[in-house]
């Protein structure tokens, strides 16, 4: 994240610090769930004072934020060179679920964060935290890849409004809550099977030999 216009450039520090105390709080809601994950706790899992902690961010508020930015900044950046690494719109969606278990299953206390942050967490103006961070900037262009599938005949007329927000929703919520069930699921076998469902579901060519 920038710094505020007007204050110094954080220096390499003090960005270690900051990265330690989001990594640290992901872990401590990932493990005890939002509500007990207090900043006191969240010290402690840091072996820091809690007053370090208020220095670099001002409350739980805007360390949450920092943890919701840094784990979709993050989850971006692994997704996209796979997913520019594919010519096809269908191999497009496959990167998109093969990464997504792969940087699940490297990072799974940061999406297991996220996760309870979405259902639990709320802005000082009473709405979800998750509302106040734009997210549209962090989240690869599924709608473009559906979008240019059609065009090229690849894929089927569907709504892409409504199959990119269902394809979003088989990631991060129901393959989330399956990690969270259960620890040791097969995320690549997981992914496997969306993506063979999705396939199933768009492809052109098994519309047309139907």
């Amino acid at each position: 994240m920038q710094p505020k216009p007007g204050r110094p450039a954080r220096t390499f520090t003090e960005v270690a610090r900051r990265a330690q105390i989001v990594e640290c709080a992901a872990d401590v809601i990932a493990e005890t769930g939002y509500a007990r994950a207090s900043m006191a706790a969240i010290a402690r899992r840091a072996g820091i004072a809690k007053s370090v902690i208020s220095y670099h961010f001002a409350d739980k508020n805007d360390l949450m934020q920092e943890l919701i930015r840094t784990t979709i900044a993050a989850y971006t950046q692994f997704l996209e060179p796979r997913l520019a690494a594919e010519p096809s719109a269908g191999g497009k969606i496959r990167a998109y679920l093969d990464g997504s278990a792969q940087h699940m299953a490297a990072r799974t206390n940061m999406h297991l964060a996220l996760l309870e942050i979405a259902f639990n967490a709320a802005g000082p103006d009473g709405r979800p935290l998750l509302a106040s961070i734009p997210l549209d900037a962090h989240t690869p262009a599924l709608e473009q890849i559906m979008r240019h599938g059609q065009q090229a005949g690849e894929l089927r007329n569907f709504d892409i409004e409504v199959m990119a927000g269902l394809l979003r929703s088989a990631v991060t919520h129901t393959m989330v809550l399956a990690l969270r069930a259960n620890p040791a699921i097969d995320l690549a076998g997981y992914a496997s099977e969306l993506a063979t469902a999705f396939h199933l579901a768009t492809s052109a060519q098994i519309t047309n030999s139907q």
